[in-house]
C-alpha cells in the first residue's frame, strides 16, 4: 500500500497580525466540497474521494462559520488558515485560490451552475503528491464576519496544472480540507464572583461498565527497501568444535556453542575472547531462543542394583582442571538436508533439524537413527532454549484503575552441554556453509548460504535465491537453528474497583441555521480545457483466496480486494481525453505453488471493453501485454479493471499499470 510522507507547505498571501490577547483555535466544519469539469457541463462529482482542478476542472470547498461562537467579530479573528491535501499530480504548475460570491450545492453543483469566484486571494505551487498545503485566508474570513454574509466558500483553478487533492469523501488517505480559525478575547477579564455555598453531597453513582476494545489502528507505512550491501568473500566451511573454552586457540570458520547460542570464529589464532561479547573475532551462527515454560518431569529411569553400603567420608576438594586436549583434525563441511526423517540415510557431515535443535551426522549409512537418544550417530549442533517457568501473578491494582500486569517469571536453568561425540571419518566434500548474517530482501543468496530471520537460522537450497522470505520459503530455504519459544507471561493482577461517576455538564446552546439561497440560472457551457497528453496508473495487491469477480480502481492503493465484490465507486473518472494504449500485468506465485490463470479485464463506463490480459503461473511469476485492443477514452468517463482467476489456492502477487495517451 502507497505510503505518503506528510510535509506542510504555507503561503503566506497576507501580513499575519497577533493581539497580545489569550488566543483560542477552532477548525470550522467543512460542509461541502465538489469539483466540476467544463467537458460535462451538466454532471455533478460531489460524492468523488477527489477534488479534480485543471485541465477543465474546478474545485469548490465550503465551511460553515456558524460554527464559530456566536456573536464572533471580524477583530477577533487573529488568523485563518485554508489547508488542502496533494494526492496526485499529473502535471505540475501554479493553483489559485478565490472566493465564491453565490451559495451552491455540494450534490447539486455542475460546470453549466457553478458560482462566479472573486479576485484572487493569491496562488501556489503544486508539484509533489502527498504534500500538505496551507493558505493564509485571514482578510477574507473577517471581511465574511464584517459584512455577516455567509461563508460561500472558496474556489481552486489552474490554467497549467492538473492535479487531484483530496475530499471529505476520501476513507484512503482522509485528509480532507481544513479551515483553522484563531480568536483573541477582546476585554478585559472580570473579577471572580463569590464561591457559592457548598451543595449536598449525592449518592455515589453505579459503576460504569468497563468499554469496549477500541478498533486495531492502520498499519504503519511500509519502509522504503534499503540497497542491496555487496557481497562478501566466500567464508570457510564450518568446523564444529563444541562447547566454547578459553583456553582453547580456535582457527576461521571453527564453530562453538556458548549460553545456548552458537557462534562462528571470524579470525585465525583466536584464543580467550568470550563469542558473545567479542564482535571482532566471532558472529553469531545461531541464537539462544527465549527462556520457555518449565517442561513436564521425565519419567524415573529403572532401579539400579543395590551396591554394598561403605562408610561416608569427608567430602574432598575440588580437583584441577585438566589440560586441553589437542585438536582434533578437520571435521567434514556441513550438508543441510532439512528435517530428520527416519526413512533417509545420512552421510558424515549431514546436518538436520529436529525439534527445534540441530544435529550433524558423525556416520555414514546413518538410518532411524533418532538424533536425540542416538549419541553415536549424532552430535548437538546447536541447542533449542529451554521453557521458563510461568511468572507469578502480579499485585491487586489501587481502586479506581485496573490493576497493572505481574512481572515476567525468572528464567530457567540452562541445561548442562552434553559431551563431544568422537571424530568421524571424512567423508565427501558438501558445499561449505557462507554465513550471510541477517536476512535482506534485496540480497540473493546462493547454494549454501546462512542467515538468521526472528531468532532463528536458515539456510539456501538453491542457487539465485533472492526475495523469498526463509519462514514462508520451504523450497528455497530450510531450517537451520530454531527460535526457542517464549516463557509464558505472568498471570493479571486483579481489578480494582471503578471510580465513581462524575456528573454530566450542561449542553451548550445550538445556533440557528441559515436559510439556504436560490440556485442560480445555468450559464452557457464553457470550452474544454487543454492538459496533459499521457497518463498512467500502477495498482499491486494479493489475491483474495475466494472465488468470485472483484472490481478495482485505477487509484487502488489497498492489498485486501476482499470489499471489491461490487462495482460501486471502484473506479476512476478520467481527467483527460486519451486513448487507453496498453495494459501491462505481471503475476507472481510465491507460495503454494499450483497452476493458476489470473485474468486482467478494463472496463469503460461499467463495461468491459476488449482490452484484456491473461497470465498463467504454477511456482513461478509471469507477464502479459495487451497493447492491441485500444479504445477512446473522453475526460470524466469511468475507467475500472475487473480481476478473475481459475485457482484461488495459490499465493499471487499482481501488478497492473494501465497506459493512457
Amino acid at each position: 500500500m502507497k505510503r505518503f510522507g506528510f510535509v506542510r507547505l504555507v503561503l503566506c498571501l497576507g501580513v499575519l497580525s497577533f493581539g497580545i490577547h489569550e488566543a483560542s483555535a477552532l477548525d470550522v466544519t467543512l460542509s461541502g466540497d465538489a469539483s466540476v469539469n467544463s467537458a460535462h457541463a451538466s454532471v455533478n462529482y460531489g460524492a468523488l474521494s477527489n477534488l479534480y482542478v485543471g485541465n477543465g476542472n474546478t474545485a469548490f470547498l465550503q465551511f460553515d462559520l456558524k460554527t464559530l461562537p456566536a456573536g464572533t467579530t471580524s477583530a477577533q479573528v487573529s488568523r485563518a488558515l485554508l489547508t488542502v491535501f496533494v494526492n496526485r499530480v499529473n502535471a505540475a504548475g501554479a493553483v489559485t485560490v478565490s472566493p465564491v460570491s453565490v451559495p451552491w450545492g455540494e450534490y447539486s453543483v455542475t460546470s453549466a451552475t457553478a458560482p462566479a469566484m472573486g479576485g484572487s486571494l493569491g496562488s501556489f505551487p503544486a508539484a509533489t503528491p502527498g504534500q500538505f498545503i496551507t493558505v493564509d485566508v485571514t482578510a477574507q474570513v473577517q471581511a465574511w464576519l464584517t459584512a455577516s454574509a455567509n461563508d460561500t466558500g472558496f474556489a481552486l483553478a489552474s490554467s497549467a496544472a492538473n492535479v487531484l487533492f483530496d475530499s471529505k469523501e476520501n476513507d484512503e488517505t482522509g485528509h480532507a480540507a481544513r479551515l483553522d480559525v484563531t480568536l483573541v478575547s477582546q476585554g478585559p477579564i472580570g473579577p471572580q464572583g463569590p464561591i457559592g455555598a457548598a451543595g449536598v453531597a449525592g449518592a455515589p453513582g453505579v459503576p460504569g461498565a468497563q468499554g469496549i476494545q477500541g478498533p486495531t489502528g492502520p498499519a504503519g507505512p511500509v519502509g522504503v527497501t534499503g540497497a542491496a550491501g555487496a557481497t562478501g568473500p566466500q567464508g570457510p566451511p564450518i568446523s564444529f568444535q563444541g562447547a566454547w573454552s578459553n583456553a582453547t586457540t580456535y582457527a576461521i570458520g571453527d564453530a562453538v556453542s556458548f549460553n545456548g547460542s552458537s557462534y562462528i570464529s571470524l579470525v585465525n589464532s583466536n584464543t580467550n575472547h568470550q563469542p558473545d561479547t567479542s564482535p571482532a573475532q566471532w558472529s553469531l551462527l545461531a541464537q539462544q531462543g527465549a527462556t520457555g515454560s518449565t517442561g513436564s518431569p521425565g519419567p524415573v529411569g529403572p532401579a539400579g542394583p543395590v551396591g554394598a553400603t561403605g562408610s561416608t567420608g569427608p567430602a574432598g576438594p575440588t580437583g584441577a582442571t585438566g589440560l586441553t586436549g589437542a585438536t582434533g583434525p578437520q571435521g567434514p563441511p556441513v550438508s543441510f538436508q532439512g528435517t530428520w526423517s527416519n526413512a533417509t540415510t545420512y552421510a558424515v557431515g549431514d546436518a538436520v533439524s529436529y525439534n527445534g535443535s540441530s544435529y550433524i551426522s558423525l556416520v555414514n549409512s546413518n538410518t532411524n537413527h533418532q538424533p536425540d537418544t542416538a549419541p553415536v550417530q549424532w552430535s548437538l549442533l546447536a541447542q533449542q532454549g529451554a521453557t521458563g517457568s510461568a511468572g507469578s501473578t502480579g499485585a491487586t491494582g489501587l481502586q479506581g484503575i485496573q490493576g497493572i500486569q505481574g512481572p515476567i517469571g525468572p528464567a530457567g536453568p540452562t541445561g548442562t552441554t552434553g559431551a563431544t561425540g568422537a571424530v568421524g571419518p571424512t567423508g565427501p566434500q558438501g558445499p561449505p556453509v557462507s554465513f550471510q548474517g541477517t536476512w535482506n530482501i534485496a540480497t540473493t543468496y546462493a547454494l549454501g548460504d546462512a542467515v538468521s530471520y526472528n531468532g532463528s537460522s536458515y539456510i539456501s537450497q538453491v542457487a539465485g535465491n533472492v526475495g523469498f522470505q526463509p519462514d514462508i520459503s520451504n523450497v528455497k530455504w530450510a531450517l537451520l537453528a530454531q527460535a526457542g519459544a517464549t516463557g509464558a507471561a505472568g498471570a493479571t493482577g486483579a481489578t480494582g474497583a471503578s471510580g465513581p461517576q462524575g456528573p454530566t455538564g450542561p449542553a451548550g446552546p445550538t445556533g440557528p441555521t441559515g436559510a439556504t439561497g436560490a440556485t442560480g440560472a445555468t450559464g452557457p457551457a464553457g470550452p474544454a480545457g487543454s492538459g496533459i497528453n499521457a497518463i498512467a496508473y500502477s495498482m499491486s495487491f494479493v489475491n483474495p483466496g475466494t472465488a468470485g469477480t472483484y472490481y478495482i480502481s485505477p487509484l487502488f492503493i489497498s492489498a485486501n480486494l476482499n470489499g471489491n465484490t461490487t462495482l460501486g465507486s471502484n473506479f476512476v473518472a478520467m481527467p483527460m481525453a486519451c486513448t487507453m494504449s496498453a495494459l501491462n500485468v505481471g503475476v507472481n506465485n510465491y507460495q503454494t505453488p499450483g497452476a493458476d490463470t489470473t485474468t486482467i479485464t478494463v472496463w469503460k463506463n461499467g463495461a468491459a471493453t476488449s482490452m484484456s490480459c491473461s497470465v498463467t503461473t504454477n511456482g513461478n511469476g509471469s507477464s502479459c501485454q495487451d497493447a492491441t485492443h485500444t479504445f477512446s477514452v473522453a475526460g470524466g468517463d469511468s475507467i475500472t479493471t475487473v480481476f478473475t482467476e481459475s485457482n484461488i489456492n495459490p499465493f499471487n502477487r499482481i501488478t497492473v499499470n494501465l497506459v493512457c495517451q
